[in-house]
């Protein structure tokens, strides 16, 4: 599987180079990648007694443990340094060092458990985020050159301030996983195994008698702490501050080094094949390559994605299937009429996107206007109300409509009022800036012509900016019909009433035959409403 993933990396460099482009870029990134994730990623796991007292520790962290790691970030710090030179001595950097960030990687992941200690180091952690206030300040101050003296002090005022706040009793108060969150891994101290050993299975036939109390197989005398067959430490060895290092549980970091040293390596071949495969904006697509990367294998893991889940689960969907079709569409000795339910409830949902998209335009229509620059900034009066209303959109544009919804319900109560309500609320904000935006972007001739010749500023907008926009206008609003009525099936499912509900209700009885005429239903309402909408736009836009 290890192997398998630096394959992948390698294939990947491989087709990249077939299209002839710059693969020194690939280089570049894959070198980050690796100094990011040796430092952020967790390799492996480390387990204790408890699942809270497991840890993944990273390859920086895993140094004091495995030293000859060290390799994977020297490789990548080997080909960032090459990089620049160009040509084949950047391809030498990026092979030879993709090629020892393997060996090393691969000798560890394919090591045995150990048993180690965990050394917590204590402000790093705090630090970082210091740090990172500093940088946001400082990038401030690149961006406005002319008040950095302004946003570099205050940068270093904020880095310091929020690192000792988060050092203090209060700052672990709030944030009390960060205080030690950063452990470095040592190895345990020579014959410390065998003394653990030996009083695991001292305690053993009390622990077995315990076990059988409460209906658990019994454990076997074990010959290491690797051997135990739960794969975790006894209590009293984990609160010794004792974990076991389980190489071959390997963490999400794994897999981004691995996949990292392909693509090095496999840049790396590609430059000493063909050194022109390169262009002078290779460092800093370089970067933006990897800041993309990087951001994908977190969030793989906090979501869980695991297609072997899906291949369990294949027999609840052949099961679903089967008792999905053939649709019930009436059943008159049980007075169950679905296919009715569906029509009217279908229409009901279609009511609650028009009246929520009308609603919602009625509204963002004035406000735009004072939304838009181009008409606000040249008075002193209006500039505070453009930026209440752009404040406005952007709080709005931030809580979803399902949360919205939830909020109605509670207190308007179930039905499809509270998704109205909901919807418009949440569109508003939308419509309101699509509309300031086309405002902003009208022609400005039209404008001056009339300004010239002396005409009032309800007529220049009546005849100077409402001709530009209304089109525009129409089809933002067409458009957000058909997301609401998408928006609104959803909503249906907290009680906003519609399709939706029909379908949550179906779901939980176990109606499936019922269920899916509500979604057959929903795939031909979306494309009439789509081919509808379409049509409209091609007339009035």
């Amino acid at each position: 599987m290890s192997l398998g993933l630096f394959l992948a990396g390698l294939l990947l460099a491989g087709l990249l180079g077939l299209g002839q482009g710059s693969v020194r870029r690939y280089q570049v990134a894959a070198g980050l990648g690796l100094l990011v994730a040796s430092a952020a990623f967790p390799l492996a796991q480390a387990v204790g007694y408890l699942s809270r007292e497991a840890l993944g520790p990273t390859l920086l962290a895993l140094l004091p443990f495995a030293p000859y790691l060290a390799l994977v970030p020297l490789g990548g710090l080997l080909a960032l340094g090459f990089a620049p030179l160009g040509g084949r001595v950047a391809g030498l950097g990026g092979a030879v060092g993709g090629g020892l960030g393997l060996l090393s990687l691969l000798a560890f992941l394919q090591g045995p458990a150990h048993l180690v200690r965990l050394k917590p180091l204590p402000g790093l952690m705090e630090g970082f985020a210091g740090l990172a206030l500093f940088l946001t300040l400082a990038l401030l101050a690149y961006q406005d050159r002319r008040r950095a003296w302004l946003w570099l002090p205050l940068g270093g005022a904020l880095g310091l301030a929020g690192f000792l706040w988060l050092s203090s009793p209060a700052g672990h108060t709030y944030f009390p996983r960060m205080e030690g969150y950063y452990k470095l891994v040592l190895p345990a101290e020579p014959g410390a195994e065998r003394r653990l050993v030996e009083r695991f299975n001292q305690g053993l036939e009390a622990l077995n008698q315990a076990r059988r109390e409460i209906g658990l197989p019994p454990l076997k005398p074990v010959e290491s702490l690797a051997g135990l067959g739960e794969g975790r430490l006894p209590q009293e060895v984990s609160q010794e501050g004792y974990r076991l290092l389980r190489p071959q549980a390997p963490g999400y970091g794994a897999a981004a080094l691995l996949l990292f040293l392909g693509v090095l390596t496999g840049s790396g071949l590609w430059l000493l094949r063909s050194p022109s495969l390169q262009e002078a904006g290779d460092l800093r697509a370089g970067l933006v390559l990897a800041g993309v990367a990087l951001s994908v294998f977190p969030a793989f893991d906090a979501t869980e994605f695991d297609l072997g889940k899906l291949v369990k689960g294949w027999p609840f969907l052949v099961n679903f299937l089967h008792r999905a079709w053939p649709p019930n569409l009436a059943q008159p000795e049980s007075g169950l009429y679905p296919l009715q339910s569906v029509a009217s409830e279908m229409l009901l949902t279609v009511e609650i996107a028009l009246v929520g998209t009308l609603l919602a335009a009625l509204f963002a229509l004035p406000t735009s206007f004072l939304a838009a620059r181009n008409l606000t900034f040249r008075s002193p009066l209006l500039r505070p109300l453009f930026y209440l209303v752009r404040a406005f959109y952007n709080v709005d544009r931030g809580i979803d409509t399902l949360i919205l919804a939830l909020v109605l319900v509670a207190a308007v109560g179930l039905g499809p009022f509270a998704g109205v309500l909901a919807m418009a609320i949440h569109s508003l904000a939308d419509l309101g800036k699509l509309y300031s935006e086309a405002i902003e972007n009208v022609d400005r001739g039209p404008i001056e012509a009339l300004e010239s010749v002396g005409a009032s500023g309800s007529n220049v907008l009546r005849w100077a900016i409402l001709p530009q926009v209304l089109p525009l206008f129409v089809s933002y609003t067409l458009y957000r019909f058909e997301i609401n009525f998408r928006v609104s099936i959803v909503l249906g499912l907290v009680g906003a009433g519609g399709i939706g509900f029909f379908i949550k209700g179906a779901m939980d009885a176990g109606h499936y035959d019922q269920m899916v005429i509500g979604i057959l239903a929903i795939v031909l309402v979306v494309n009439l409403i789509d081919f509808a909408s379409s049509w409209l736009r091609s007339r009035l836009v």
